[in-house]
């Protein structure tokens, strides 16, 4: 921790022994200068100052100032657990493993995978933010964005999981549910709502969460039915799901809107490719299940061999019929011999 300061020429004193976060050595604080008041609690907006490098000496963010709502996934974890535990005015140290910070897929082209990080971090400043009804549309507008483009952020990485978090994030504060805000919405409202459960709706995608990303796309749309990416997003996870004929709906009435976005063409030709492809093989399945390409195949024999057995049964038809009439007239003339 010492060395984490004189690489970022901070002059301080510590002021506290190294105190383990979780217990097991993978997330480590150390205070090197006393805040003041209550400790930080979840759910505050907070502004803090930070220089974060490599556990090589490598400086990577210096002084770096940021506003985050605590706890709500905005920072990277070393940050969120760590600041949980601080005062105002407070500066401290920590030590992460590469699971508290960028992960496996790292911050490109600073940050490798796997990579450990030090930072020191300032407290500068705490506010409690107001509850959703208590806020104007300007400050839930102002807060959404925020989270919006942080969710941009994590997706530009690849970091999906933490996108959706920071878009259902943005959701909340920009189209809550309707007992909690008051009047229309604006346009420019409407605008980033849709922006939002699109986005989320993307990332829902990458994940493979196709039903939870369906119910976002859905939203987007009752906002702003004519929008032509959302019916495009809309497509793509009915896609997923298999259903390429409601896919293709999507498409078409994208088209309509917008009849020469190449995008939208391009994916409605791929779709009904894909129909015609499932179709024949679900006809292929069908005549598997049912035998009937073998029964196909059977039917000329079958007829062949009935009328091969009816050409030879007719002669003793005909022999039957000659022998049942001698057998007649015998019995007629030994009846009258008997009378």
């Amino acid at each position: 921790f010492l060395f984490c300061c004189s690489i970022l020429n901070k002059a301080v004193v510590s002021t506290q022994s190294t105190g383990e976060i979780l217990g097991n050595g993978s997330l480590k604080k150390k205070v090197t200068k006393q805040g003041t008041g209550e400790n930080l609690v979840k759910g505050q907006l907070v502004k803090i100052k930070y220089s974060l490098m490599l556990s090589d000496g490598n400086v990577v963010d210096k002084d770096v100032e940021q506003v985050f709502q605590l706890g709500d996934g905005e920072v990277i974890a070393a940050i969120d657990l760590t600041a949980n535990l601080a005062k105002v005015g407070e500066l401290y140290e920590v030590m992460a493993q590469a699971r508290f910070a960028y992960g496996t897929l790292g911050r490109p082209p600073k940050i490798g995978s796997n990579c450990g990080v030090l930072l020191v971090v300032e407290v500068i400043g705490a506010e409690d933010v107001p509850q959703i009804e208590d806020l104007s549309e300007e400050e839930r507008m102002m807060i959404g964005d925020r989270k919006r483009k942080i969710g941009n952020d994590n997706f530009a990485r690849f970091d999906y999981e933490a996108a959706s978090t920071n878009y259902r994030g943005a959701c909340s504060y920009l189209d809550p549910p309707s007992y909690k805000v008051v009047g229309e919405a604006s346009e420019e409202m409407k605008d980033l709502q849709t922006k939002s459960w699109c986005n989320l709706a993307l990332s829902e995608l990458k994940q493979s969460k196709s039903d939870s990303g369906l119910t976002a796309i859905n939203r987007a749309l009752e906002i702003q039915p004519k929008s032509t990416k959302a019916l495009y997003r809309k497509g793509k996870l009915l896609q997923e799901k298999g259903e390429y004929e409601e896919a293709e709906k999507c498409l078409k009435q994208a088209l309509q809107l917008e009849p020469d976005n190449a995008g939208c063409k391009q994916f409605l030709k791929e779709l009904t490719s894909a129909i015609i492809k499932s179709k024949q093989r679900q006809q292929r399945m069908y005549k598997k299940m049912f035998n009937l390409e073998d029964q196909k195949e059977a039917t000329p024999t079958t007829e062949k061999e009935g009328a091969t057995w009816l050409e030879g049964a007719i002669p003793m038809i005909a022999g039957a019929v000659a022998v049942g009439a001698l057998a007649v007239a015998a019995y007629g003339g030994i009846k009258g011999m008997m009378q």
